[in-house]
């Protein structure tokens, strides 16, 4: 079933494309038939009875534990044995009949009695109590079933279960490497499937996965705060060029790095007015400063092959990791910060990149990144006028100024953004 935004899109793409000449009259009329008839077939069954499969799933794991203690231990294996099996056997009878999604939906219960068989087997033979081990277990459970019938629900619940298994291994403060290995054989399915709300899971999970990390990488380096945080944005600006690169290509999953690099790097910027602790300095530095380096690299690599990648715009995108550098060297090594000195240098430059990337947005037709911009820089204005009136002006007259200025301001911007994206929507069509 194709989304409305698609349709509405084609129909308006078919008639610029007769009047062009491009399509004849006839064939764009086959075009819409085909369109509506796409549209006409609901996915909605096949939802309920996904729906319905996790309802009989917890209806089945509350009788096992209400009559778990009065039944011997040989029934209990059978019963959790056929439970599972039966699923995995009516998937299997569903995938001949060419029933995928309702196949879908019998993998998904079997993954799920998968992970209560591991717990509950694990109670009765009073195994160690290893809770992370058992998550990875169930996800790699998942992910043989995923990879065995290249199933997208089962290829879900894998990604899921695997961001589960890293948080509780997190918790301890170590480094978990290992999450990478099933992660890869998880996003490589993803990749393989073309299956975007899986690849999207995948790049949300390396990002989980990274900022959990930090704090334990950051205490065995001996990184500050601002050393993590330029290393991070480094990265995340990489992944932004990455998107780029790809998108000269027609690569159908670049916009989504874009987003993903564009916001979590104003992120981290926003973040990093809010810390009171300088750069360390000496050899600590080393990391962060090879990221900072290779973002003007890679974003001149990516120029000779995004064209509409121009020497400002890779300068940008190398100011939001150099710029926290800068602000971390402005930040006094002793005695308490109280914000202001970085401030007055990280709040033009945080406004300045959102006018860029408004700039840069309209001009590469992304919608995202214009509305990006305009968010950051309402944002961060809001920002300056709570830490600068707020302690000088009575409350209510901070809340009356304060509420005008919102108002106006929001009414301003919002027509900026209407025009940027308008104009944008012009120039694409």
């Amino acid at each position: 079933m194709r989304p409305l935004s698609y349709a509405k899109r084609l129909t308006s793409d078919l008639e610029t494309w007769v009047n062009k000449g491009w399509v004849t009259p006839d064939n764009a009329e086959h075009i819409r038939a085909s369109l509506h008839s796409e549209e006409g077939s609901s996915r909605l069954p096949v939802v309920i009875t996904i729906l319905g499969t996790v309802l009989i799933g917890f209806s089945v794991m509350a009788f096992v534990a209400a009559n778990w203690a009065a039944m011997p231990k040989g029934l209990r294996l059978g019963l959790l044995g056929v439970t599972m099996w039966s699923t995995y056997g009516g998937a299997a009878y569903l995938l001949l009949r060419k029933q995928s999604g309702y196949a879908e939906a019998a993998l998904l219960a079997g993954v799920a009695f998968f992970g209560a068989n591991i717990m509950l087997i694990g109670q009765m033979y009073h195994l160690p109590s290893d809770f992370s081990a058992g998550l990875l277990a169930w996800a790699l459970g998942a992910l043989v079933t995923a990879w065995a019938v290249k199933s997208r629900s089962a290829l879900v619940a894998t990604q899921l279960l695997l961001m589960g298994w890293t948080s509780n291994e997190l918790t301890d403060g170590t480094l978990h490497v290992a999450y990478l290995v099933p992660w890869a054989a998880a996003t490589l399915l993803a990749v393989r499937l073309n299956w975007n709300p899986a690849r999207h899971l995948a790049i949300i999970g390396l990002i989980f996965w990274m900022l959990g990390n930090v704090p334990s990488l950051a205490e065995r380096i001996g990184w500050g705060p601002f050393e993590a945080l330029i290393t991070l944005t480094a990265l995340f600006v990489l992944l932004w060029v990455v998107g780029l690169a790809t998108e000269q290509k027609e690569h159908p999953f670049s916009r989504a790095l874009q987003a993903y690099g564009a916001l979590a790097t104003f992120i981290l910027f926003g973040i990093a007015q809010l810390i009171d602790e300088g750069l360390k300095g000496q050899t600590e530095m080393i990391v962060p400063a090879l990221s900072v380096l290779l973002v003007p690299l890679a974003a001149y690599a990516a120029s000779t092959r995004q064209h509409a990648l121009r020497p400002l715009d890779i300068a940008a995108l190398t100011t939001f990791p150099l710029a926290l550098v800068f602000a971390g060297l402005l930040m006094p090594t002793e005695g308490t910060y109280t914000g202001t000195a970085p401030l007055r240098f990280t709040a033009p430059v945080l406004l300045l990149l959102s006018v860029w990337l408004v700039a840069f947005g309209t001009r590469t037709h992304n919608r995202f990144l214009i509305n990006l911009g305009f968010a950051a820089f309402g944002a961060e204005a809001l920002f300056l006028y709570l830490e600068t009136f707020g302690t000088l002006l009575d409350t209510a007259a901070f809340f009356a100024i304060g509420g005008i200025l919102l108002i106006a301001g929001g009414f301003v911007w919002e027509r900026l953004r209407r025009q940027a994206t308008s104009a944008q929507e012009e120039a694409s069509s």
